[in-house]
């Protein structure tokens, strides 16, 4: 693995960036992600403290994270079921994750039952 460090006053924002021939579970583990979310068109990749933009569209992170422990929860956000402390079932079809940072996301109806079958429920 070869990792690369530009410093420069030039660089406007810090960034991160993984090339692999494969995603794999060490390139997961090391990134300690806690879920991708779009917003306004722009892809975003939340840690337990620190957020980064991402390049790729959610669907194609999708892609990418498929047979991982990884799920869509939302139009907008795919969940690491990994990094779930608890989740609550919500009166109107939808439920309630809170990550082991605090954090709390929305799993929209649509995508309940995609999340049950990855929790194995």
């Amino acid at each position: 693995m070869k990792l690369r460090l530009d410093c420069s006053p030039e660089n406007i924002e810090t960034e991160v960036s993984i090339k692999c021939r494969a995603v794999d579970e060490r390139i997961l583990r090391a990134a300690d992600i806690y879920y991708f979310e779009s917003v306004d068109e722009k892809s975003f990749v939340y840690c337990k403290t620190d957020v980064y933009s991402s390049e790729l569209k959610l669907y194609e992170i999708e892609e990418l994270l498929m047979n991982t422990s990884f799920v869509r929860i939302s139009k907008s956000c795919i969940l690491n079921t990994d990094v779930l402390d608890k989740v609550k079932i919500s009166l109107n079809g939808k439920m309630e994750a809170t990550l082991q940072n605090g954090e709390k996301v929305l799993i929209t109806r649509h995508y309940v039952p995609a999340f049950k079958k990855k929790l194995g429920l």
